[in-house]
């Protein structure tokens, strides 16, 4: 069945294009790009906590996997390539959308996953590694450091 107004259909595809091209375009921000790889060091951090922390009996029945988050624990009790592959997938995956979606968005999205990373491996460092809150402490200011770094290099 054709459409009775053709132009109107065609009208609203070009805008959508358009619009869909004005917030999904390459990020030129700076802050952004440098931040992402932030990102990507505290996601690898607290993965190889993850790894490390794991009991002896993982890498014979990876059923035994040790970790808190229900959401990775199903993929880290798959075994190694599993989760190594799923890890992989992931980071690509936030770093690639932080690539594409405006500023504030995307700084908003970067420190979520900084965020939520710092706490992963903070609870190796505090409970896994047994250094107390002092693993936390020392860590946070490292991440801190690069954080400020990254954003404000002239500073």
């Amino acid at each position: 069945m054709a459409c009775r107004f053709p132009g109107l259909s065609a009208g609203l595809g070009i805008r959508t294009s358009a619009m869909l091209m004005a917030f999904f375009k390459l990020t030129t921000d700076k802050a952004v790009k440098r931040l992402r790889w932030v990102m990507v060091g505290a996601m690898l951090f607290d993965k190889l906590n993850t790894l490390l922390g794991q009991p002896s009996s993982y890498w014979q029945q990876p059923a035994t996997a040790n970790e808190g988050d229900a959401f990775f624990h199903f993929f880290l009790s798959r075994g190694l390539p599993v989760y190594l592959l799923f890890s992989l997938l992931y980071i690509v995956a936030i770093f690639l959308l932080l690539s594409v979606v405006p500023r504030r968005l995307g700084l908003v999205v970067i420190f979520a996953f900084i965020l939520g990373h710092f706490l992963g491996a903070s609870t190796w460092l505090a409970y896994g590694w047994h250094l107390g809150v002092l693993g936390p402490i020392i860590y946070g200011i490292i991440l801190s450091v690069l954080i400020v770094l990254s954003a404000f290099p002239d500073a």
